[in-house]
């Protein structure tokens, strides 16, 4: 019969820790089949508000209208999940972006195959945005390519900007990186060796700062100007770098002749 110091005794020789420091190895095949978040987007809002998630579920549905339906879930506090149902609605809501709710900006990216989407990095969001004031001659895409390259990331030339006769400003999609302040301006020097500043301009750009250029948070809640850090006297940023609604052109036949006119509605 076993007494109770015997049993102790029994007990200490059990070293529970080197057993949980042990390798179990997985002897079957645990490889997931396929990517089940091949049609989904991870994404957040820059903001410091509390955002209703009803009306930006809502709000969302009715931006993108997808054929095949969306589902929004919440991953974590401010971390959304955008599930599609068909490719070529997320790959719509992708091309035509930037995208915002409560003039917050969405940031998205996809997750890749057995990742964590709670871990995917959200620091990039796409926008289309308009050079301004390029001289004559200078409206090409080589241009286009150096200066988005500048500004962000370059992803694209409108093509489709050159259609009029007259173009007063030339339009790239780039990828901004959010850590960063938005970039506004650029000195450039033409082959006879004369300087212009190009001015940039973003397209549906929601909330930022105009103390520091930040996306991720506005005026109210930057740290410069909390710490004192900033000049107060003035802001080297504001709304100013938003884009007006684009108009497009359109043309009517009339009488042998055809006459230009516009035609309202934004656009991306």
């Amino acid at each position: 019969m076993a007494t109770s110091s015997n049993i102790d005794v029994l007990m200490s020789d059990l070293d529970i820790a080197n057993e949980e420091d042990e390798e179990l190895v997985l002897d079957i095949e645990c490889e997931e089949a396929e990517n089940r978040f091949e049609l989904c987007l991870v994404g957040k809002f820059l903001t410091e508000k509390n955002l209703n998630l009803r009306a930006m579920r809502s709000k969302m549905a009715d931006l993108w209208k997808p054929a095949m339906g969306i589902t929004i879930k919440s991953l974590t506090h401010g971390l959304f999940l955008f599930q599609f149902y068909h490719k070529n609605d997320m790959d719509w809501m992708v091309k035509n972006g930037s995208w915002s709710f409560d003039n917050a900006t969405l940031v998205t990216n996809t997750s890749p195959a057995g990742g964590d989407p709670t871990k995917v990095s959200l620091n990039e969001v796409e926008f289309w945005v308009q050079i301004y004031d390029l001289p004559s001659g200078y409206m090409a895409e080589p241009v286009g390519e150096q200066l988005g390259n500048f500004f962000g990331s370059f992803v694209s030339y409108d093509l489709s900007n050159n259609e009029s006769i007259w173009r007063e400003y030339m339009r790239l999609r780039i990828k901004v990186d959010v850590r960063r302040p938005l970039k506004r301006k650029k000195k450039i020097c033409k082959k006879d060796k004369t300087e212009v500043i190009v001015n940039c301009k973003y397209e549906k750009l929601g909330e930022f700062c105009f103390v520091c250029g930040l996306l991720t948070h506005t005026e109210r809640s930057c740290k410069k100007k909390i710490n004192g850090e900033a000049d107060s006297s003035g802001r080297e940023w504001g709304s100013w770098l938003r884009a007006p609604p684009r108009r497009q052109g359109s043309q009517v036949r009339r009488n042998g002749c055809v006459m230009s006119g516009t035609k309202g509605g934004a656009t991306n």
